[in-house]
C-alpha cells in the first residue's frame, strides 16, 4: 500500500536553532542517558508509517555556504521504499531535489556517502532560510523487498 501526502514541512530562521542544553550544562550530575547526546543534534521534520526524517542545519557547511544532512530511519520490521521532494528556500532563490530510496528493517541512512547532503544555494545573497518536504510517499514492502 503506497501513502502520498502533499504538503510542506518548513523551519523558518535556520540559524536560530537552539543549542543542545547538553552543551549548554557545566559539571553536576550527568542527566538522562536514555539518549545517545548526538540525536538532540538533529531537527524532526516527519514520521510517516514506519519512516522518521529528520535534518541538521549547517552554516558556512563548506566553509562558506548552509548545508543540510538528512537522517532516514526505518523503525518497521520490513523494509520500507521512499520518494519525496526536498524543497529549499532563500530569500531570493529556491530549488529542489527528488529523494528516492529504500531502507531495511530497522536500518539507518545519513550523510553525504548516502546521498543526503547538499548545499543548495552558493551564491552570496542566498543564506538557506526554510527546508521542507513535499510528496512523501512511504511503502512497506514484503520482508524479500518485494512490493
Amino acid at each position: 500500500m503506497q501513502v502520498s501526502h502533499r504538503y510542506i514541512i518548513g523551519v523558518l530562521v535556520l540559524g536560530l536553532l537552539p543549542v543542545s542544553v547538553g552543551w549548554a550544562q557545566k559539571g553536576g550530575v550527568a542527566g538522562d542517558t536514555s539518549a545517545a547526546w548526538h540525536e538532540d543534534a538533529w531537527t524532526p521534520i516527519v514520521a510517516q508509517r514506519g519512516l522518521r526524517i529528520a535534518y541538521i542545519y549547517y552554516p558556512r557547511a563548506d566553509t562558506e555556504h548552509d548545508g543540510v544532512v538528512l537522517r532516514l530511519i526505518n523503525r518497521n520490521e520490513v523494509p520500507v521504499r521512499y520518494g519525496f521532494t526536498l524543497v529549499f528556500r532563500a530569500p531570493t532563490a529556491d530549488t529542489t531535489v527528488a529523494v528516492r530510496g529504500g531502507l531495511g528493517p530497522g536500518a539507518m541512512k545519513t550523510g553525504d556517502d548516502a546521498g543526503l547532503f547538499w548545499v543548495p544555494f552558493r551564491g552570496e545573497d542566498r543564506s538557506l532560510g526554510e527546508i521542507g518536504l513535499r510528496g512523501l510517499s512511504v511503502v512497506r514492502l514484503r520482508p524479500d523487498g518485494s512490493g
